[in-house]
């Protein structure tokens, strides 16, 4: 009798044991996240929120088991520097950032401390993020990867859907060596639509007399269409002045669903789920300080996407969005 309770007491601490390793956040043992930011926007906020949000499930609660440092480099080259050297110096058990130039300075500063990537375009494309692979990253880096690859021949495909009649489009871009595979897809996918592709690169240095002169540009090229590739924050805090130039000129606009360009009164956009990206880039966190080496954990993909449809822009451009197009829209701003 007395060794078969004990055998029972034994099997109930290992399944105990179980529990704690596996279910929930350890209780023992605090975890350091540190989240490096380009600017303050309130269209990104959400996002960050969706990855406090994603610990949070995962058990990682800030202030008891858990202690989350978010800073701000507002575009500072210096400031990513001296934010990651104190990261490292923390020491944090995982370095997070959606931004290029944030996790270019935590690839220079080490190759040990685990770093994440809570958004990255098409990473195996891009030779210094270090991804050999979305299965097997083999480096101290892995993450979330957007596709902008595959997502943008079908934003183009549902900008000609809606305006047949487009011939000529302009292509804004941010010239980050990630952007390749994207115009390279989209080249490929203007050809089948019989669009001519005029592009614009923008880089941060002098942004916006840069834009200023694109959008110049565009108009003495003839474009009858705005496309925009997903871009550094160099180019979404000039979001207003796109969209003003696309309003004044009464053309058609398609945007990537991060930045917040349809609220702000762009036409359509189409694209990742943002919220829920930074949200699977939690989960990613947590098996990282749980123990599991970014090198063997693969590259997850986004899940979840959105066709955002500003109708009330259409309405005041006296642009018609055919009701096929407005069933498949996730949201439609009246």
């Amino acid at each position: 009798m007395r060794r078969r309770e004990f055998l029972r007491g034994t099997a109930a601490v290992a399944s105990l044991s179980a529990l704690t390793s596996c279910g929930g956040a350890s209780a023992n043992r605090t975890g350091r996240v540190a989240f490096l930011a380009g600017f303050h926007d309130p269209s990104t906020e959400p996002w960050i929120d969706g990855f406090r949000q994603g610990l949070r499930d995962a058990g990682w609660i800030d202030g008891k088991n858990l202690q989350f440092d978010l800073r701000y480099a507002e575009g500072d080259l210096a400031r990513y520097e001296q934010y990651v050297a104190d990261f490292i110096r923390w020491p944090a058990d995982v370095m997070a950032s959606s931004n290029s130039d944030a996790l270019r300075a935590m690839k220079r500063a080490t190759s040990t401390t685990p770093i994440l990537f809570a958004t990255f375009a098409d990473p195996v494309e891009t030779d210094w993020i270090g991804v050999q692979s979305l299965a097997r990253p083999g480096g101290n880096t892995t993450g979330v990867a957007t596709q902008p690859s595959k997502t943008a021949p079908k934003r183009l495909e549902l900008l000609k859907e809606v305006f047949p009649s487009i011939r000529r489009v302009a292509v804004v871009h941010d010239g980050e060596a990630q952007r390749a595979a994207s115009l390279r897809a989209l080249a490929e996918a203007s050809r089948d639509l019989g669009i001519e592709l005029v592009t614009f690169e923008i880089r941060a240095a002098g942004a916006a007399a840069a834009l200023a002169q694109a959008l110049d540009a565009a108009t003495a090229r003839g474009t009858d269409a705005l496309f925009l590739l997903p871009s550094q924050p160099h180019i979404l805090l000039l979001r207003k002045v796109i969209i003003d130039y696309v309003v004044l000129r009464r053309i058609p606009s398609s945007f990537p669903t991060n930045g917040g360009y349809v609220d702000d009164g762009g036409l359509m956009a189409y694209g990742e789920n943002f919220i829920d990206v930074f949200r699977t880039a939690a989960t990613v966190a947590d098996r990282i300080l749980r123990g599991a080496k970014p090198a063997e954990i693969p590259v997850e993909l986004p899940a979840k996407f959105d066709l955002i449809i500003n109708l009330k822009t259409a309405k005041e451009l006296g642009f018609t969005i055919p009701q096929s197009i407005l069933t498949r829209a996730t949201q439609v701003i009246q």
